[in-house]
């Protein structure tokens, strides 16, 4: 489980050996560590260097995460490089490597074929409009091109590999990722009730229509997800492959790993419009910042359903095991992981 505190003056300590949460309203309440697989806090929270030290000491990550768009901020660890230590030396030279860029464009292909999946089960839901219905075979045709394109992309020449050719292929994913993205939520948009119709496509934050503000809470929920996978596998998120040189300090190879599993967030997202019937009403518009956010009512209703969607079991594409969605994204981070230290060999 996680403990997340998000209401202003919780505060996390140690009592008996147990992290113990305080808050305002609901008195104070223990947890065992084996129990606790992470800690999330928000601004207007708190917690002991007791607290902090029992976290590192169980090797339980604690991220600092945004309010308003559960996306990771910060974290807390030991320091401590371990095992990592070879995992990380061979990270920084996997991210600018032949290899590396091979592993990236793998994701974005995964990313496209999830897109796939999600618009061919909505073309026989009845939520479906007749526009909807009329473009989808002509999308399903280029996003299929563009996934096989991205499955077949010329094996770079790991003996020639250098910055230029580097920058070409990291151009080609991108543009390749661009359009499938700007096809696949042209057809989002058609299948969205009048209350939704203002989305056009993605902003991101901030939002200034309902629809985009909960993508965007919903992949704040992911981008954590994925970050705290990557920690449990030793992975450093800060070292990033596509994304490396684009976002500064920002925990880049979140935005490589994720990719696959965005389809879920939307997924979720059409859920809750479309089945759940959420109410515009659970967006706001705050006096301290510029566009649209989710109400606390909100963020209550869009967790709970983030939440059942990664306890759910499916079956990765060609393979008949099923697993929970959060399993397949630790698996993701450990599969990364024994690649980085198979490097050595």
């Amino acid at each position: 489980m996680q403990i997340y505190l998000d209401s202003f003056g919780a505060f996390l300590a140690v009592r008996q050996g147990m992290f113990a949460v305080r808050t305002k309203h609901a008195g104070e309440r223990l947890f065992a560590t084996r129990e606790v697989t992470a800690i999330l806090m928000t601004r207007g929270t708190g917690m002991s260097t007791d607290a902090a030290l029992l976290a590192v000491g169980e090797d339980i990550p604690v991220l600092l995460i945004d309010a308003q768009t559960h996306f990771p901020l910060a974290g807390i660890s030991s320091g401590r490089p371990g095992s990592i230590a070879s995992i990380r030396k061979n990270q920084a030279l996997f991210a600018r490597t032949a290899a590396g860029f091979e592993w990236a464009g793998a994701q974005i292909a995964g990313k496209i074929a999830a897109q796939r999946n999600l618009l061919q089960h909505y073309s026989e839901h009845p939520a479906a409009t007749p526009a909807y219905r009329e473009a989808h075979a002509d999308a399903d045709g280029v996003l299929r091109a563009m996934e096989k394109s991205m499955r077949s992309l010329p094996a770079p020449d790991a003996r020639n590999w250098n910055a230029a050719h580097m920058e070409t292929l990291a151009q080609r994913l991108r543009g390749l990722e661009g359009t499938a993205s700007r096809l696949y939520f042209q057809q989002i948009a058609r299948l969205l009730p009048a209350p939704y119709a203002g989305f056009q496509g993605r902003v991101k934050r901030p939002a200034y229509d309902p629809f985009n503000a909960l993508l965007n809470y919903l992949y704040g929920m992911l981008y954590t997800t994925v970050h705290l996978s990557m920690l449990k596998a030793g992975v450093d998120p800060h070292i990033g492959v596509l994304h490396a040189d684009r976002y500064g300090g920002a925990p880049v190879l979140v935005f490589d790993a994720i990719e696959p599993f965005r389809p879920w967030a939307d997924a979720v997202a059409l859920r809750l419009v479309l089945e759940a019937g959420l109410s515009p009403d659970v967006f706001e518009v705050r006096d301290d910042t510029e566009g649209l956010w989710l109400s606390t009512a909100g963020k209550d209703l869009v967790i709970d359903a983030m939440l059942a969607c990664l306890e759910e079991y499916i079956a990765p594409e060609g393979e008949d095991r099923r697993a929970r969605r959060k399993v397949l994204i630790d698996r993701q981070a450990r599969e990364l992981a024994a690649t980085l230290l198979d490097l050595e060999t």
